[in-house]
């Protein structure tokens, strides 16, 4: 099959980064209410998520800068997280605002800070100091979303990406031909893009909805950012969806929490029932992969051989990942 590739003929590269420094999705809005402090982890590196009292989430190291006591057994106090050992109160940029008994707190140890954004129904946390990219632009401004549970893959997160850039698989596990050749685009050195437009040949359920609603036509946008989020814009002619997933480093795997999306309804309800068939046709959709990707040891020479995988291969080479002396 011949393949369209835009602005990007760079070698092959066989590497595969472990903890990227890329934007990660941590976690649903709605799982950090006003006033709340949440422990999360990121391949032993812990974090604290808060929400302050005017509603904003910031990110801080876990780990208090003064004795080292855990920041999520901490209490939110207006907008800054107070230690619970000696009370000592951070910022959301990790600068030490208040300790008890000094009313100066000029030269105290302060807190790591990570950038923090929050769209899609979920809150995305940047690894790093410094954002290299914005955080990804998915769908049209008015869908709306819906976050699910984590679900945990028996593998590393190359292979999940591959599975979702990999035509022919498309075909074999996922009943889907192509209508014309695919096209690969590389924007800039954080964004991997995949465009194709597909027609089901399967006969399952969700194979027979998608067809009706797409009258077998389903333009496809699959972009990988940062090697951390995966986003999935489906164009069905009458109708349009979103699917952004989170691939984050777990001790079995990786933990993947998925955000799906679907045009708002003037009549009631009916938001929320396209929510739950646009939640329905893409966790059908992806069911096909977890028992095949669990245990999987991912074979880059061999996915070297395919023309689309080629580039998602010398994509993920050149990702940043965190030195040794920024781990913890």
């Amino acid at each position: 099959m011949a393949v369209n590739v835009v602005a990007w003929t760079d070698p092959v590269h066989h590497s595969e980064p472990a903890r990227l420094r890329s934007w990660y999705l941590a976690c649903p809005s709605e799982a950090l209410r006003p006033g709340q402090v949440k422990s999360w982890s990121l391949g032993g590196r812990e974090l604290v998520l808060f929400r302050g009292q005017s509603g904003r989430v910031q990110a801080l190291s876990a780990h208090c800068a003064h004795m080292g006591a855990h920041l999520a057994h901490g209490t939110v106090i207006g907008e800054h997280l107070r230690c619970p050992l000696h009370h000592w109160q951070f910022d959301g940029s990790g600068i030490c605002r208040a300790v008890p008994g000094h009313s100066n707190t000029t030269g105290k140890p302060g807190q790591r800070a990570f950038p923090v954004v929050e769209r899609y129904g979920a809150i995305l946390v940047f690894n790093g100091p410094v954002s290299l990219f914005p955080p990804p632009e998915v769908g049209e401004p008015e869908l709306r979303w819906r976050t699910g549970t984590p679900v945990t893959v028996g593998c590393s997160w190359l292979p999940l990406a591959a599975n979702s850039f990999d035509i022919e698989h498309l075909r074999t596990v996922h009943h889907r031909e192509l209508w014309d050749a695919p096209v690969v685009e590389r924007p800039d050195p954080f964004t991997l893009r995949l465009r194709y437009t597909s027609r089901v040949i399967g006969t399952g359920p969700s194979d027979r909805l998608m067809k009706a609603l797409s009258r077998n036509r389903i333009g496809v946008t699959i972009t990988l950012h940062g090697g951390t989020l995966l986003s999935v814009e489906s164009d069905l002619g009458r109708t349009r969806s979103a699917l952004l997933a989170g691939f984050r480093p777990d001790p079995q795997g990786v933990s993947v929490l998925m955000s799906f999306a679907a045009r708002p309804g003037r009549v009631p309800g009916l938001e929320r029932l396209r929510l739950a068939v646009s939640q329905w046709l893409f966790t059908s959709f992806l069911r096909r992969d977890l028992s095949v990707l669990q245990g999987m040891r991912f074979n880059p020479a061999a996915a070297a051989a395919d023309p689309v995988l080629r580039h998602l291969l010398d994509f993920a080479a050149q990702l940043p990942e965190d030195s040794d002396a920024e781990h913890g």
